[in-house]
């Protein structure tokens, strides 16, 4: 039995829209400027849509990855969220916002997150939810390629509609994360730790969540590009201007043209390659339906997280561009593939010895120290490291 039940469109419809990509340029975070590009977008898709959305409880999914003030560009912007949930409010509906932050998922910890990234006022000042309810649900899958079961938020079920509000940014692990790999924070907690150690491998991860996505099928995404991350994503690298927001049905058509929009080629985001092979996206980009904006006008070059021809994900880019046997390709990921080197700026936190997935940081003299020949190179301690003691290196 699904955790939840959620307003759906015909088949007919799903047919017309899983293509469709909306488009409204956006300078910067101003409330006048959000709040205009996001009824726009809302309201060109509610003017088309079979869905009655009134009185109905609307779940926010924003990427609230860890404590960082939205200036970072870390986590999606809070008058964003805050512009989305309005425009629900007025259409009678409850808002509620949920996410699972990196780390130990404790009210303590949840509260500083939403306090840090600007929610907590918003509670005050419209009528939205904030989730606090950390309890899970197991529910099953029966279909998924990889996994057949998940652990997600229990808040779930009290969702009528999910819109999905990624952040654009790039990470070391997946190359490039958006609208598809946001959705890893509806699993509750250090779960998300147990799936990292599951699967060490980049395609079979994405794999995984790609199955979660597709049984999850959030109504709508909607990505903050305004101003995105490049560098080492997705929390120790530079915000930079896009100026755009994009709304699709399809969370991997979004992410195939956002990822493109930024120079990010396809072939090494695993992710894209898995939906390719389950024919949920194109393999050309010229067949996705973009409407609203030229998106010649907003092409630019982010930087990815991990600098060289074998960053992200070099099996998928080996066995895709050179037609290597997957045996090849995994002894040279193994060769090229970089490692995660602690510098001098660790403060002994310990929050990667704690978060580990296979629990392989130890601390010495007050520093963290992984165990190489036991890492599995998936950059969760890059990834939530506070103070950017993490390197991406080749040994």
């Amino acid at each position: 039995m699904p955790l939840f039940s959620r307003m759906k469109l015909s088949n007919h419809e799903e047919d017309n829209m899983k293509q469709k990509i909306d488009l409204k340029s956006c300078s910067d975070y101003r409330e006048e400027n959000i709040k205009t590009a996001v009824y726009t977008l809302l309201d060109r898709y509610f003017s088309s849509s079979v869905l009655d959305i009134a009185g109905k409880n609307i779940l926010l999914k924003p990427n609230l990855l860890s404590a960082n003030s939205p200036e970072k560009a870390v986590t999606t912007h809070p008058e964003i969220l805050r512009q989305s949930a309005l425009y629900f409010i007025e259409k009678n509906c409850s808002v509620i916002v949920a996410d699972s932050p990196a780390g130990p998922f404790t009210a303590q910890s949840l509260d500083k997150v939403y306090r840090i990234c600007r929610l907590s006022d918003l509670e005050k000042r419209i009528p939205l939810r904030l989730n606090r309810n950390l309890k899970g649900r197991k529910v099953s899958y029966p279909e998924g390629k990889n996994l057949k079961s998940f652990h997600l938020l229990e808040v779930l079920q009290e969702a009528d509609f999910i819109l999905n509000l990624p952040k654009l940014k790039t990470h070391s692990l997946t190359y490039y994360t958006g609208a598809v790999k946001n959705l890893y924070g509806l699993i509750p907690g250090l779960e998300k730790a147990y799936y990292h150690s599951k699967y060490p491998d980049k395609r079979e991860f994405s794999r995984m969540l790609v199955d979660l996505c597709q049984y999850l099928k959030p109504n709508l995404s909607l990505m903050d590009a305004v101003i995105g991350m490049e560098g080492p994503g997705p929390s120790g690298g530079t915000a930079k201007k896009v100026g755009l927001l994009g709304l699709s049905e399809n969370p991997y058509a979004l992410d195939f043209l956002f990822s493109d929009l930024v120079s990010l080629p396809y072939k090494q985001i695993p992710v894209l390659l898995e939906a390719m092979d389950r024919n949920l996206i194109p393999k050309n980009i010229s067949e996705l339906e973009i409407s609203g904006e030229n998106i010649e006008d907003f092409k630019t070059v982010f930087q990815p997280a991990i600098e060289g021809s074998f960053s992200g994900n070099p099996i998928s880019f080996l066995l895709h561009r050179f037609s290597l046997t997957k045996n090849l390709a995994k002894k040279l990921e193994d060769k090229w593939s970089p490692w995660p080197i602690m510098n001098d700026r660790c403060i002994g936190c310990e929050r990667c010895k704690d978060l580990c997935p296979r629990q392989i940081i130890d601390m010495v003299e007050g520093k963290a120290l992984p165990d190489y020949e036991k890492c599995i190179r998936c950059y969760c301690c890059h990834e939530i490291c506070p103070v950017e003691a993490v390197d991406l290196k080749r040994r």
